[in-house]
């Protein structure tokens, strides 16, 4: 078996020989035999399989605080991207008040605009497109 074989082999099924097939083990143990490098990768593998199979650290109740502290922390601090912003941009705050301010009268001037005409008499409120287009074509208005 050559070094990258068992290498692949150790990947696989682990330090443990008994996991390994039968057909293999004989081989892998000649391998080991001759290469002090193969052998250094199955201690490496062995620590690795106990890190594996042994018991999960304890957790510190402290050291998740930090991390949920820092992790909020750098959310706050983050720019958060709202309608204003897809809207307008990443203008300064008194540039987008300015311009709702602008836009709140404007739409009060419309309004005001439309109620003063609604209050005239009948025949002054709204003078029709159509009352010019019959003059226009025919000369006769209606």
């Amino acid at each position: 078996m050559t070094e990258s074989q068992f290498l692949r082999h150790l990947a696989d099924f682990g330090a443990d020989a008994m996991r390994w097939p039968p057909e293999l083990r004989a081989e892998a143990e000649r391998a080991l035999a001759v290469s002090p490098r193969l052998r250094a990768a199955r201690r490496e593998a062995e620590a690795f399989d106990r890190l594996l199979t042994g018991a999960a650290p304890p957790i510190d109740e402290a050291r998740v605080a930090r991390l949920l502290s820092r992790v909020a922390q750098t959310a706050r601090a983050t720019p958060q991207d709202t309608l204003m912003v897809l809207l307008l941009g990443r203008t300064p705050r008194w540039t987008a008040a300015a311009l709702c301010v602008a836009l709140v009268t404007l739409g009060w001037l419309a309004g005001n605009q439309l109620a003063a005409r609604a209050s005239l008499p009948r025949g002054q409120a709204v003078a029709l497109l159509s009352d010019d287009v019959t003059t226009l074509f025919d000369g006769d208005s209606r």
